[in-house]
């Protein structure tokens, strides 16, 4: 991916319901502009969430999604740390 001044728009996978955040991606994804990419961001316990929210919009949408990364880490969160996932997505018609 290269990152020649491209904008990122974050959605954070958390309690919110699975559709409803499928939903929040897709309508997200429409709206975006030619430089902009979409990270999709679970952290701990939402890792397996966040897969199957892309997974959920890759089906609904097809080939129109293209992923552009994946990044995996963990980062500091108090004394705690936790890890993550970023996927990065871009909406072609």
């Amino acid at each position: 991916m290269s990152e020649k001044q491209q904008s990122r728009k974050l959605i954070l996978v958390n309690r919110t319901p699975l559709e409803e955040l499928v939903l929040n991606v897709i309508l997200t994804l429409r709206e975006l502009k030619e430089n902009e990419v979409l990270v999709l961001k679970g952290r701990g316990d939402y890792i397996p969430k966040a897969i199957d929210v892309y997974n959920e919009v890759k089906k609904r949408l097809g080939n129109a999604l293209v992923l552009e990364n994946v990044s995996i880490g963990s980062e500091k969160a108090g004394r705690r740390t936790l890890s993550y996932i970023e996927i990065s997505l871009k909406f072609t018609m």
